[in-house]
């Protein structure tokens, strides 16, 4: 039931925002989207375990290579694919947001276990693509930005948002383990940030219904063609990388899935922090997430299935 709750929660959603609005629009007004995202961190904080982190063998410089992809390469593929497909402004606002944030903060793990790769690794990568996200985000996006419609951007207001709304929390989840201690299988850990990640959608939706009315069955298309583009550029670097780092097969399946994905309840978080009509560009970040984690799904299969192919004798 879990690994259907996000997907179906996000469908609801919609439908929801769209024929009873209303009830988003107040909550969005009186300032809940930011809780939400406070609460995703928090328990991700607390779900994260320092001890299990395996800081051996060649993973500073796959977590080097991770970095380069995720966090200082990808924002300007997202400006390039938008560019290139001329995305109208809303569409590629959101893109480019995508494109900016970090990696997911758990699809990547478990893409990466079902591939039979290293999850602790996959775990070190998220984590530490994450916290570095917090500082890269505020100074690379307003470059980017700088190329789409008369949208400008300050870093600092920004950086405070990002330190307020995923660090904080995140270092207060970890510390937090150490005074609650919670089964791994407890609602809270399980359904909590999905539920936040429903909730932050709805809201936006809902404050945007009327802008997304008139999204067009072509803007569709051409926002689903640039989330395909912009995802299979980041596998091929990532694959490309295999050539230079030649790390173990485990450890380099942690970086085709961590380096490559893009999380988005900070995607969701940046438009809110942008004070902008995101209507639009919230439909973009919601479709890359959908079509990657399809993509993935079927490339951590064939992944799987190839690590267990007997030898022939």
């Amino acid at each position: 039931m879990n690994g259907y709750f996000l997907p179906v929660g996000l469908l609801l959603a919609f439908l929801t925002a769209w024929l009873a609005p209303a009830p988003g629009m107040a909550l969005q007004a009186m300032g809940m989207i930011p809780w939400m995202v406070v609460t995703i961190f928090l328990i991700n904080g607390y779900q994260t375990v320092l001890s299990q982190m395996p800081l051996s063998g060649k993973l500073w410089s796959t977590a080097l290579i991770a970095i380069l992809i995720n966090l200082l390469i990808s924002p300007f593929l997202g400006l390039a694919t938008a560019t290139l497909l001329a995305l109208p402004a809303g569409a590629a606002l959101g893109l480019i947001v995508t494109a900016t944030v970090p990696a997911t903060l758990s699809s990547g793990i478990v893409m990466t276990q079902l591939a039979e790769g290293d999850r602790f690794k996959a775990l070190f990568l998220t984590i530490l693509l994450n916290l570095l996200g917090v500082f890269t985000i505020p100074f690379l996006l307003p470059v980017v930005l700088e190329n789409v419609g008369d949208l400008t951007l300050s870093p600092w207001p920004l950086l405070q948002q990002l330190l307020i709304i995923v660090l904080i929390p995140f270092v207060t989840g970890m510390l937090g383990r150490r005074i609650i201690q919670l089964p791994p299988r407890h609602w809270l850990i399980r359904y909590l940030p999905s539920s936040c990640v429903v909730l932050t959608v709805w809201m936006s939706v809902s404050a945007s219904s009327d802008t997304l009315r008139e999204i067009s069955l072509s803007l569709i298309g051409s926002m689903i063609a640039a989330a395909l583009l912009l995802h299979g550029a980041l596998l091929l670097l990532c694959l490309g990388s295999r050539r230079i780092n030649r790390p173990e097969r485990a450890e380099w399946i942690a970086l085709l899935f961590t380096a490559s994905q893009k999380t988005l309840p900070v995607a969701v978080g940046v438009l809110v922090a942008l004070n902008q009509s995101v209507g639009v560009a919230l439909v973009a970040c919601i479709l890359f997430h959908f079509l990657q984690l399809f993509v993935d799904s079927m490339l951590a299969a064939r992944l799987a299935r190839s690590a267990v192919r007997p030898n022939p004798v």
